[in-house]
């Protein structure tokens, strides 16, 4: 069953959504989600996954039911530092961590900066420091008229936002509108924008430093998934992001978007599955 709980990493308090249980032998899933996303996003895949399953998504820093605040830092070290104090909370001390887009960029952050913390990774398309596609975007929510557009995003339509988010995804996936209701929520939650903005402000910052991490050996075993008809992070990068990691294998969804674990949960669950218990660690994470 999910449950919805929270803990205290740091000075925040954090949100986040629970199923199974912790048991010797078997990882804990760690789920960082994307830039507008949050935890409930995740769920189609959750749904897809065997019941005992422990896994864990977080609502990050600045999303979903998490806190929020005007000092708070949004650079790539600070989501990192929240996370490794709620995995400390949570009694967590080497899960596997489950990112997709900002969420790939901050499990990578958090798994070359401590390298204990993860016993593996699960990217589905990543945001990484080898791709530039995202530049002309930031550039323009980084103007007046960027930032005083992304304050009225949120109280659009359903219907034009729907026609956003089907931009995200692939012509083999499918949406409904309860699909867009996590981020709906999420983006007219007083405080989310000007995190969001914040988080765009240090993007290039954030990648860089991140850049420098991977120059050393990166041994953590890997999943990439991606779908082939990403638009916001190409496929065709993946394989300069691959060339870093050591232990790391790429599985491509057809048909499908920079939404995988929506578009096809099925199919992103089962890859998981399968990478667990043939080449993905085998380390419990349970009480340790």
């Amino acid at each position: 069953m999910l449950e919805r709980r929270s803990v205290q990493a740091g000075r925040l308090r954090l949100s986040y959504l629970e199923q199974g249980t912790a048991a010797a032998g078997e990882p804990t899933l760690v789920l960082l989600h994307g830039l507008m996303g949050t935890a409930s996003t995740y769920i189609p895949m959750l749904q897809a996954m065997p019941p005992q399953r422990h896994v864990i998504a977080l609502d990050l820093p600045g999303a979903g039911g998490s806190e929020r605040g005007p000092r708070m830092r949004a650079t790539l070290a600070a989501v990192a530092d929240h996370v490794v104090h709620a995995l400390d909370a949570l009694g967590l001390s080497a899960p596997v961590l489950v990112g997709h887009s900002h969420g790939g960029a901050v499990s990578l952050y958090l798994a070359a900066l401590y390298p204990e913390r993860a016993s593996g990774l699960v990217l589905v398309s990543p945001a990484h420091p080898y791709f530039r596609h995202a530049d002309q975007l930031i550039r323009f929510y980084m103007s007046p008229v960027g930032k005083a557009f992304a304050h009225t995003i949120p109280w659009y339509p359903a219907w034009l936002q729907m026609i956003g988010l089907r931009r995200m995804a692939g012509p083999q996936s499918w949406d409904r509108p309860e699909r867009l209701v996590p981020y709906r929520e999420n983006l007219r939650t007083s405080g989310t924008i000007t995190h969001l903005l914040k988080l765009l402000r240090s993007w290039h910052i954030d990648m860089t430093e991140l850049r420098h991490l991977l120059q050393a050996p990166f041994r953590k075993p890997t999943l990439l998934i991606w779908g082939d008809h990403d638009r916001a992070v190409p496929l065709s990068t993946a394989g300069d992001l691959q060339r870093w990691l050591l232990r790391s294998e790429l599985r491509v969804l057809e048909g499908v978007g920079h939404r995988p674990a929506e578009e096809q949960p099925g199919p992103c669950a089962e890859a998981i599955e399968v990478w667990l218990a043939t080449t993905g660690p085998v380390r419990s994470n349970a009480g340790e």
